[in-house]
């Protein structure tokens, strides 16, 4: 009996959970609606290193180390090592939020159970398919639900508090490490075609925002502003127009532009969603052009991993989820 009302509280409790992270998150980004078969298409997904793979796409999703966290590790008094790992989904056509991916992995046997969190605008079956894996796959493995429950009651007691809940199974790393953010005197493209700096930007401004589904341009309000403060080391792409890179894409017809930022930040590349630490020489990257109205393609033909280092560092949440930075089109955190 004892046993019966534990399992029912922690169902409860993680459905709860899993519903306030949902309409809490969510509601503050460019999200899409998750159908279920979106749903058991993400279940499917097999992921070779869980410890290493924290950023790869896999049958039209990208799927994003949560905050780019390890794994939360439990060792519970029978021995046994259990883990969870967190990752937010993409869809790659339009790089839209689509929900989170809870890995649940029982190290003595190996079981690997994910779980599919939709977000809050998803489809109604999406939420039912996952209710169900909580009931019928969550209570067959001991300790499961328990690992499962803290971890997004972790998470919600960090966003209740102004923040995203901090791991301390993780690495070690400060908070500000997972900043995704620009130097206050980084231009933001606003809807007339003029910049200012992203320090002067306020709450209700109106900005160049980028509709990735269109791949247009069209006016998008700023509705949320993030500053930080601290020491933050931001890295550097410069890019060329492609038509203008030669065969040596050490030489180039014009100067090339640089955009900086911290290295996790979001960008658009011509294959996705990619933090800008991770994109490679000769990828493609959006920037505006008024000749034209619109975006024409840039190859990164230069890295730094570390330009300059500054101690106050700015972000936006847009409407449509994507803004322009130096006129390159960057993404919502």
């Amino acid at each position: 009996m004892k046993n019966n009302l534990l399992s029912l509280l922690l169902f409860v409790c993680c459905a709860m959970a899993t519903q306030l992270i949902s309409q809490r998150v969510w509601a503050q980004t460019a999200s899409a609606s998750m159908t279920v078969e979106q749903l058991n298409a993400i279940k499917a997904i097999k992921i070779a290193n869980l410890d290493k793979d924290t950023y790869f796409k896999s049958g039209g999703f990208i799927l994003d180390r949560y905050e780019e966290r390890p794994a939360y590790v439990f060792a519970y008094s029978d021995g046994i090592t259990r883990k969870i790992y967190l990752y937010k989904v993409f869809s790659v056509e339009d790089t839209k939020e689509l929900g989170l991916l809870a890995i649940y992995k029982n190290e003595k046997t190996g079981a690997v159970k994910p779980f599919v969190i939709p977000g809050a605008s998803a489809d109604r079956k999406a939420w039912d398919a996952y209710i169900d894996d909580l009931k019928y796959v969550g209570e067959k493995e001991p300790g499961l639900m328990s690992t499962l429950t803290f971890v997004l009651s972790r998470e919600m007691a960090g966003l209740l508090s102004g923040g995203a809940g901090k791991s301390e199974e993780g690495s070690g790393k400060k908070k500000e490490e997972y900043n995704f953010c620009f130097a206050a005197d980084a231009p933001v493209t606003l809807a007339d075609g003029s910049s200012k700096g992203i320090q002067d930007i306020t709450v209700n401004d109106v900005v160049m925002g980028y509709e990735a589904k269109t791949k247009t341009l069209a006016p998008t309000h700023v509705t949320r502003i993030d500053v930080h403060t601290g020491s933050f080391a931001l890295a550097g792409v410069w890019v060329a127009p492609v038509q203008e890179v030669t065969a040596d894409t050490r030489t180039t017809l014009t100067t090339p532009t640089l955009l900086e930022a911290t290295a996790n930040h979001p960008v658009l590349t011509a294959t996705g969603r990619k933090a800008l630490g991770d994109v490679k020489v000769g990828e493609v990257v959006y920037r505006y052009d008024a000749t034209v109205q619109g975006v024409v393609a840039y190859k990164v033909i230069r890295l730094e991993a570390s330009v300059r280092s500054v101690d106050k560092v700015y972000n936006l949440v847009t409407q449509s989820g994507a803004y322009l930075v130096s006129e390159t089109v960057v993404l919502d955190k």
